[in-house]
């Protein structure tokens, strides 16, 4: 996969405060468990990141050097409650390992998701790479 770059002033995440610090974290406690322990919510989330936030995604999503599970993950808890980037990581450590297991693995599904519509843009822009190549001459019949 190609790395894609934006402006961080185009960054939708940036725009709305994904990045910001708080003061008082534990306002946010109760919302990250309850957000992460709603499998349905988790998934649901998750995918919508990828509608709401294309720029970010694929600002984010195509830098292989990053965790990109924890951007997802940080971004649709966002979305849903407002809770920033570091503010979430702060408060995964209070999940149980079940629930952190279920909410990677729905991370790992949104992100694949995410690599098949990247793929389908540029195979319907350019082709599939392998049937641009001239392996034979075809022989068109015309009548």
């Amino acid at each position: 996969m190609k790395r894609i770059y934006h402006h961080y002033k185009l960054w939708e995440d940036q725009k709305e405060g994904f990045y910001k610090s708080v003061k008082n974290k534990n306002n946010y406690k109760d919302l990250v468990i309850s957000f992460f322990n709603n499998e349905e919510d988790t998934g649901r989330f998750m995918s919508l990141v990828l509608d709401k936030w294309v720029v970010s995604c694929e600002q984010n999503l195509s830098n292989l050097s990053m965790n990109r599970v924890a951007w997802i993950g940080q971004a649709a808890c966002f979305i849903n409650n407002g809770t920033p980037s570091l503010t979430t990581m702060y408060f995964w450590k209070f999940l149980d390992y079940e629930v952190q297991e279920r909410a990677n693995k729905q991370a790992i599904k949104t992100i694949k998701l995410w690599e098949q519509n990247q793929r389908l843009k540029v195979t319907s822009r350019i082709g599939r790479l392998k049937d641009t190549k001239k392996g034979y001459q075809m022989k068109l019949l015309l009548n």
